[in-house]
């Protein structure tokens, strides 16, 4: 495998474990949240900021090995955030409120689905 495909693979692997294990953070909090009688706007917005905290560290020290820059950094990682958080709620609303999916699996798709462009803006607009 040449060295240029072998990095991006094995980026892409940090990136997923890395993304996974914010994840996990992310909706244990928020089932916990849901569990404690929380609304589930407020309970995805309190699991954002434990993930956000969790993934922004892996992603800037562990997947870029970006230690240089933080301010930098977190205010781009902070702004790709921010508009995944809102966009994401707003789908999260919608999937809650209009169809039949219910607050848990509404909370998994759009967490996958915002996932799913994360790595190309952090790669090219974050951590650059």
């Amino acid at each position: 495998m040449n060295t240029a495909l072998h990095h991006h693979a094995k980026q892409i692997l940090l990136y997923i474990l890395s993304g996974g294990t914010g994840a996990v953070v992310e909706i244990v909090s928020y089932l916990l949240l849901l569990r404690w009688g929380m609304w589930y706007i407020g309970a995805s917005v309190i699991a954002f900021v434990l993930s956000y905290v969790t993934a922004f560290t892996l992603h800037k020290y562990i997947v870029f090995k970006k230690p240089d820059d933080f301010l930098k950094h977190l205010k781009r990682h902070l702004t790709v955030e921010v508009f995944n958080l809102l966009v994401t709620n707003i789908l999260l609303f919608v999937l809650v409120e209009y169809t039949q999916l219910g607050e848990e699996w509404s909370k998994i798709l759009t967490m996958g689905l915002g996932a799913t462009w994360n790595f190309l803006l952090f790669k090219f607009l974050v951590f650059v």
